[in-house]
């Protein structure tokens, strides 16, 4: 098995997800960042999180077709972390027809689509009725998660399995629920897009690097 092919794709996936959650926080800024107000920062930071999700929703996908016709190279199929075994299982790999991948896909790209439209033209009328959209349109992941965690620890042969290309779509939307949470419980509070104040120092040091 070409360990760059198997664990390469997951490392990137969680890259995006971890570069999504520093931007919506602050952590990781660049200079045109500087005057986005937090909840423009912790949209774009959601829409990097939704582009690392669906990203990894495709990639199963492919395992998934992949082993439809026979092998796959691109996941392990032994021990405990290996997807092939549950990607590869007929009885749970899909959802009344659907490959769990193909789900994911048409997920995230709708959550996308919400949140870049947001991020766009936050003052529109309709902006933040579409951070409601967003938030009741993810909620069926939890039990959809819920239900895929349980086929991995109890239900597929040979369990239990962990599938990390499956954990890496269930942290991007995990991140997805909670960052809509906040962005709605931000709006709420009247925070919608309202310019961060700089400190004393940070006016000087904007200032001085012009």
């Amino acid at each position: 098995m070409n360990s760059v092919m198997e664990h390469g794709p997951l490392v990137v996936f969680l890259g995006i997800i971890a570069l999504g959650l520093a931007i919506a926080f602050g952590r990781f800024t660049l200079p045109q960042f500087e005057s986005f107000s937090p909840i423009r920062k912790r949209l774009l930071g959601l829409f990097v999180i939704q582009i690392g999700g669906l990203a990894a929703s495709a990639w199963t996908w492919m395992i998934h077709n992949d082993l439809v016709t026979g092998k796959s190279n691109y996941c392990a199929s032994e021990g405990i972390v290996q997807c092939g075994s549950v990607i590869g299982d007929p009885n749970y790999s899909e959802f009344f027809g659907v490959p769990w991948g193909v789900i994911g896909i048409l997920a995230f790209s709708l959550l996308g689509w919400l949140t870049l439209s947001i991020l766009i033209d936050m003052k529109a009328d309709w902006a933040k009725s579409y951070a409601d959209y967003a938030w009741w349109a993810s909620l069926p992941s939890i039990p959809g998660i819920a239900w895929l965690v349980l086929v991995e620890l109890a239900l597929v042969d040979g369990a239990p399995h962990i599938c990390p290309y499956c954990t890496s779509v269930h942290i991007a939307l995990i991140a997805t629920m909670y960052l809509l949470y906040k962005i709605r419980e931000d709006r709420d509070a009247g925070n919608w897009d309202v310019a961060q104040k700089l400190s004393k120092a940070e006016l000087l040091a904007k200032a001085r690097s012009k």
